[in-house]
């Protein structure tokens, strides 16, 4: 077997093993069990907490038994790919809620001051106009904005600190999923690897990644214009508007459209070279993992919260539904980012390959 893959089947058997822990742990009560609440999980709300905890235990236990067999060279493809197939299906599915994708979402908001100063820092540090018009100006803005909002700054984090504390049994179960998930379905594309069947869709792909991932880019745009709205006197999907809130809109607002930017990287030349803003990494090729990785996380992210979401719009009313599901379109945005991230891995192992083909340069604007 070869490393890639070998190492991607101990990253996934360790994962389900840590699930199945965690499960345990609820069954001998030695933690809160997530399932007693029903919105967890689509069967906590079908047949209650026990089948929802025991099904989560023998899908993670048997995602164990099939790392082990798998590593062992007594699994061949057929079987690995239906243990991936499993644990997508139970776990992305039977055993999903919304927690993931409100989970990946709040992450990614905080940290998106860190990386805005970040951002201004290095283009006060590498580029000469820019650094007067939009890195000094931008730095000033946010430190008189921090300072006249530090109030409400305050109430923010203590907010985000005392609902991670609160969660953090869900916050967990969320971030266990979705690694399981991430590392699952690679693993069943790499044992597929080779076949006639994958190589015709990755040849299908690649021809249309380009079109492929502008789709996907548009996924986060509705949320991201929505929470702008929390900035003007026309709130919407909002209640309750006090500064607190409307920057934590802007904040969510940011993550979003730090997802349109990576996601257009994916064909960018900037998806490939490391601009010369970034530090220390200027010039560099990007490894495919940094992107491959995160992208690969946020698509099963919002695969796995396609059921759960279309099922809370179809509780809403056709309306609110059609509204839902329009500012929320993991039905689209998932697979499309899926398949994007696919081009892209696709994509560059093609071209590392082939040496007559072509390598991007970065231009003077990095």
């Amino acid at each position: 077997m070869e490393r890639l893959p070998r190492a991607t089947l101990i990253g996934a058997t360790i994962a389900s093993g840590a699930t199945a822990l965690l499960g345990l742990a609820w069954m001998l009560g030695l933690l809160p069990n997530v399932y007693a609440d029903p919105a967890t999980a689509l069967l906590a709300q079908l047949a209650g907490q026990e089948a929802a905890t025991t099904v989560h235990v023998l899908t993670a236990l048997a995602g164990v038994a099939g790392g082990i067999a798998a590593l062992a060279g007594v699994l061949g493809v057929r079987g690995r790919v239906w243990v991936a197939a499993a644990q997508l299906v139970v776990f992305g599915v039977v055993l999903q809620g919304g927690g993931p994708l409100s989970t990946m979402g709040y992450l990614v908001a905080m940290a998106m001051p860190l990386a805005v100063v970040v951002l201004l820092v290095q283009v006060v540090r590498r580029y000469r106009v820019a650094r007067w018009t939009v890195g000094v100006p931008g730095l000033a803005l946010l430190v008189v904005g921090a300072f006249l909002a530090r109030d409400a700054l305050a109430g923010i984090v203590r907010m985000l600190g005392a609902g991670l504390y609160e969660n953090r049994a869900g916050l967990l179960l969320s971030l266990l999923v979705l690694t399981v998930g991430t590392l699952w379905a690679a693993a069943g594309v790499q044992a597929l690897a080779g076949t006639p069947v994958l190589e015709r869709t990755t040849d299908w792909v690649v021809r249309h990644r380009r079109a492929i991932t502008i789709v996907a880019a548009t996924g986060p745009l509705p949320y991201a214009l929505v929470r702008l709205t929390w900035l003007t006197p026309w709130p919407q999907l909002g209640f309750d508007m006090d500064l607190s809130t409307r920057i934590w809109g802007l904040t969510l607002s940011s993550g979003a459209w730090l997802g349109v930017f990576l996601t257009l990287g994916l064909i960018r030349p900037w998806g490939e070279v490391f601009p010369r803003w970034m530090p220390g990494l200027a010039g560099r090729r990007v490894p495919v993992a940094a992107a491959a990785v995160p992208g690969g996380l946020i698509a099963v992210t919002l695969i796995f919260s396609i059921v759960p979401m279309l099922v809370m719009f179809g509780g809403q009313g056709l309306v609110d539904g059609i509204v839902g599901a329009v500012t929320f379109p993991c039905w689209y945005w998932g697979p499309a980012l899926a398949l994007a991230v696919w081009g892209y891995v696709a994509h560059r192992t093609r071209s590392e390959r082939s040496p007559a083909l072509p390598t991007p340069v970065l231009d003077a604007r990095g």
